[in-house]
């Protein structure tokens, strides 16, 4: 029996994700580099001769994954023998007739769990035992560890799950912080709230979220990655616990004052000194929100998503205000005056939708009277 044992933890990989607002090339390149994402955490794992990996839910973004993916995962499961991996199903890809956890043969050293009800596995030889539930449909309404406690058998006690406990009224498996203490388990290892994780401890018992592996869309900013845990299996069954980034390329969402800028390269001078100052490179997936009070005349900002290089893909979310040096509009008694005198309590003091709406549409009608394209 090992005196301490390697531990994994990990979640919300989301597997054949359809990065549907990529366009097609790189929404494929986003699913083949996810998949080397996990080939890469298997490296990992096989580097640090880990003992037990914990999967806790939406390994895959559906229940039914390609075939490709599929056989990928089973072929790295079977050349780690010596690893127990741990699947407890969430939301996403539920245990259910069909699904890929009930169709496909798993390696003898993959264990799923695969009933709503608390089950668990027992490693004998590593003096450990792993409790968990799966989803076997998209919602669960019930903690399996409410009114629970671990067998007081001398074990070091894992829970791996997929649950929410954000709130008791949740219908994704609302287990609460004091189904958790009072369960008693050494570290419980969840997946269901995809931020940045934050490891919790009260009285022996510690819990965390794993967070993303790899971020999917602006909505999961930074770098994800994955637990590495060392556990003792007897006496104080003392925890080391730390963070391991490992994904390939990172969403992030930036706000740049552009205020003042009356073309389209004083704006993009701006992005790329931000481009520079936070060294973000091809493996970027930048979202930038632009906003202040720009010249009337400046507008397709968006046209700048192509225009400014270095990135896997820049995002732009315009914000800005055509209110800059309005004051020659202001006295202006032509068309383009009277425009603009109509719209300006909206650019000023309207709800954000308003604001958007009357900016959008000063700029079409000024370029409308000066005879210039609005259909870009």
């Amino acid at each position: 029996m090992k005196d301490t044992i390697r531990i994994i933890h990990m979640g919300d990989l989301h597997l054949d994700s359809p990065f549907s607002s990529l366009g097609v090339d790189k929404s494929e390149i986003r699913r083949r580099e996810m998949r080397a994402t996990f080939t890469s955490i298997m490296y990992y794992i096989k580097e640090v001769a880990a003992d037990i990996v914990l999967i806790s839910g939406d390994l895959f973004d559906n229940g039914y994954a390609t075939e490709d993916t599929a056989d990928l995962l089973i072929k790295e499961f079977a050349a780690l023998p010596d690893c127990r991996f741990v699947i407890a199903p969430g939301n996403h890809d539920p245990y259910a007739r069909g699904s890929i956890y009930a169709s496909k043969k798993f390696p003898g050293n993959v264990c799923i769990f695969h009933g709503e009800g608390l089950s668990r596995y027992v490693f004998e030889d590593l003096n450990t035992e792993v409790y968990g539930w799966a989803f076997c449909s998209p919602s669960m309404t019930d903690s399996p560890l409410a009114g629970r406690r671990v067998d007081e058998n001398g074990r070091l006690h894992l829970v791996c799950g997929h649950c929410d406990m954000a709130s008791p009224l949740s219908t994704y498996c609302p287990v609460t912080k004091d189904d958790v203490v009072r369960f008693g388990a050494h570290y419980n290892g969840f997946s269901h709230i995809h931020k940045t994780p934050e490891l919790c401890t009260e009285g022996g018992v510690a819990w965390s979220y794993s967070g993303f592996v790899e971020g999917r869309s602006f909505d999961e900013c930074g770098k994800g990655g994955i637990y590495y845990i060392e556990a003792k299996t007897s006496g104080d069954f003392a925890l080391s616990i730390k963070r391991k980034n490992i994904a390939r390329r990172h969403y992030e969402w930036e706000k740049i004052d552009v205020s003042g800028a009356g073309t389209l390269s004083d704006v993009a001078e701006k992005i790329d000194a931000l481009i520079r100052e936070k060294h973000y490179t091809e493996e970027t997936l930048l979202r930038v929100t632009l906003y202040g009070a720009v010249a009337p005349s400046l507008e397709n900002l968006p046209r700048l998503e192509s225009a400014v290089r270095g990135l896997f893909l820049l995002e732009i979310d315009d914000k800005t205000s055509p209110t800059f040096d309005g004051g020659a509009l202001e006295k202006d008694m032509t068309m383009r005056g009277e425009l603009y005198r109509e719209l300006l309590p909206l650019l000023e003091g309207g709800t954000p939708e308003e604001r958007a709406t009357a900016s959008a549409a000063l700029k079409m009608g000024l370029a409308a009277l000066e005879g210039r394209n609005i259909t870009d």
